[in-house]
């Protein structure tokens, strides 16, 4: 059926195949095709795949889950393949005891044992007691020559899914944390967490920290907001729009922020902020210090959900408040519910979505004015303001994240005069 160098056993009988085929067709896939996440090729489920396509042909809707897998070599491949069709042979006790047994002899885990032959490793040191005892040698030959220690981890990364699209999302993943991922099963959404961690740490690597940037709509300045910020003429502003720090350690900063927008902002103009849950009544009291309260807007995040472990809620949105520098003057009417995808934060851990903040920033600043974000992050709302036609002033504590936003905004820019052209 291929010729892949992994794949050492025979097809299946037509008969064998003929019942598989009418397995799908009554219960679906059981068992998930294993694929490389480096090459994408089948590794593990070739019969499958086969019949699934015939089934579609003859008008059955089916489809089949995916786990995708980090291979480091063929003989990973060779074993995996081998421990998965071991383990659909219909195998007496005595047998499995005794591919139980020559795998322990050969310097293999019970959890890696057990993986292969289908069992947990509680059945897998129940078997070793049946078969003559089955010592692990001090270091075990490797094909072509060489040793490795015997109790060296061998398990392979992987990523169980149900979708080819959710296929491509765990072999980019797998590929993003290289030789970092866990050996171990992953959940889908846990190594795409830690293929943005692993990403951002590259990116700020790669990085050339600043003190200060502009472009011919837009400034970053690198330090505290109400230093860095403070040159800004009073009521100069169209739009303060800031996702600050949750942290405890922000404190009083919020009060901070009040300040300074109340100065900054022209009359009747709005100020937006990001903020959590579980402060949200000392936030509010603090930027009430200022400015005057206004509404608040809910951004629900389809398809993204967190727990809130102390009073047990799931959580679907973001909370933003809007304040205005005395009384409110509307340009336009504005929605308080806006859906949008969640952001991948693959540039910064706080990082926010798009959409929202251009929606936002459309409709509470005229075109060509002013929006300022004291804390600007990897530059997110800059790109949004200057993709609209707005300028910018950002500012951030940490000059790396200032050279990441610089760069971002550039592009925003860039492509803006493209399109105008």
């Amino acid at each position: 059926m291929t010729a892949d160098p992994w794949q050492l056993l025979p097809d299946l009988s037509q008969e064998d195949f003929a019942a598989l085929k009418a397995d799908i067709a009554a219960h679906g896939v059981r068992v998930p095709v294993v694929v490389d996440a480096g090459s994408g090729a089948v590794v593990d489920g070739h019969h499958r795949i086969r019949a699934v396509e015939e089934l579609r042909h003859e008008g059955v809707k089916v489809d089949y889950p995916r786990q995708a897998v980090a291979f480091r070599d063929d003989d990973e491949r060779v074993g995996f393949v081998i421990g998965a069709n071991l383990f659909r042979r219909h195998l007496t006790r005595a047998q499995r005891a005794e591919v139980v047994g020559r795998l322990r002899e050969q310097g293999w885990s019970l959890r890696r044992i057990g993986e292969a032959v289908g069992a947990d490793v509680a059945t897998v040191h129940r078997d070793l007691g049946i078969v003559a005892s089955a010592t692990i040698p001090e270091r075990v030959e490797r094909k072509g020559g060489g040793t490795y220690p015997a109790r060296r981890p061998v398990a392979a990364p992987s990523v169980f899914v149900r979708s080819a699209r959710d296929e491509a999302r765990a072999r980019e993943a797998l590929g993003t944390l290289g030789e970092d991922a866990p050996e171990r099963v992953l959940d889908l959404r846990d190594v795409e967490r830690r293929a943005r961690k692993a990403g951002y740490e590259r990116l700020r690597a790669q990085t050339a920290p600043l003190d200060q940037a502009e472009g011919r709509a837009w400034e970053l300045r690198c330090g505290d907001f109400a230093e860095v910020l403070c040159d800004i003429p009073a009521g100069s502003v169209d739009l303060v729009f800031c996702d600050p720090p949750y942290v405890v350690e922000f404190g009083d900063r919020w009060a901070d922020l009040s300040e300074v927008a109340a100065r900054i902002l022209a009359p009747g103009a709005a100020a937006v902020f990001y903020t959590g849950h579980h402060n949200m009544p000392e936030v509010i009291e603090q930027l009430g210090a200022h400015l005057t309260w206004l509404w608040h807007v809910a951004i629900v995040q389809s398809g993204h959900e967190s727990r809130m472990n102390a009073p047990q809620i799931h959580n679907g949105h973001r909370d933003l408040l809007v304040f205005t520098n005395g009384r409110y003057r509307p340009r336009r009417w504005m929605r308080d519910t806006v859906t949008s995808a969640a952001a991948d934060k693959a540039l910064h851990p706080w990082q926010q979505a798009a959409d929202p903040a251009r929606y936002l920033i459309d409709v509470l600043c005229r075109p060509g004015g002013l929006v300022v974000d004291p804390c600007c992050g990897a530059g997110t709302f800059g790109v949004a303001a200057v993709s609209a036609g707005r300028r910018f002033v950002g500012a951030d504590i940490d000059p790396v994240t200032i050279g990441i936003a610089a760069r971002r905004i550039e592009g925003a820019e860039a492509e803006g005069n493209g399109a105008a052209s």
